[in-house]
């Protein structure tokens, strides 16, 4: 995880909290990269009301929020449609407890659970392909909680089920939104 996407969280995390958000930072990532996947584009007002609320708009920390999340938005459709498979979950650094940072990557599945629901993915009928293993993975990752203590083992399991879910995030916009023929390099 870069320092970058490390730092953004917190500053994030602070904001959402600060506005009174519905939503707190890893949860808005993976809504907004939710239903980027379904539908192949989202309306950043819908998903700007759905974090912050339809009435939290006037104050300033509302607006300081609004503009890191406007910032997030540009950044993650750019990590989507990254040919190096870019995309960086927003999650806690490393120097977080295993706990907060596990914590943030249930909350981060749960949002993206809800965006595919919002971009039109249901489970009925059954989803195709991958999407109703990775479905069922991420809800059980978003019910996962790590214990307060960790060990070196349990910080390496962490490190693969988050590129776990990275992986799956990428092979879901793949899947659900494939690049047409003509627009891939012959």
């Amino acid at each position: 995880m870069t320092q970058e996407t490390s730092c953004d969280y917190a500053v994030l995390e602070a904001a959402l909290g600060s506005a009174g958000a519905m939503c707190r930072a890893a949860e808005s990532h993976g809504l907004l990269c939710g239903i980027i996947c379904a539908a192949g584009k989202s309306d950043e007002a819908q998903w700007l009301e759905q974090v912050l609320g339809d009435e939290n708009t006037l104050s300033v920390a509302s607006q300081t929020a609004r503009d890191l999340l406007v910032s997030l938005y540009s950044r993650s459709l750019l990590q989507l449609n990254d040919a190096d498979l870019g995309l960086q979950l927003l999650l806690p650094d490393d120097a977080a407890l295993l706990y907060e940072r596990s914590t943030a990557l249930g909350e981060w599945c749960q949002g993206f659970l809800f965006g595919l629901a919002m971009g039109g993915i249901r489970n009925d009928p059954e989803p195709t392909g991958h999407m109703a293993e990775i479905m069922r993975d991420m809800f059980d990752i978003s019910q996962a909680r790590a214990e307060q203590v960790s060990s070196e083992a349990e910080e390496s399991a962490y490190m693969e089920v988050a590129e776990y879910v990275r992986m799956c995030v990428l092979l879901c916009y793949e899947e659900l939104q494939p690049v047409p023929t003509q627009g891939r390099l012959q």
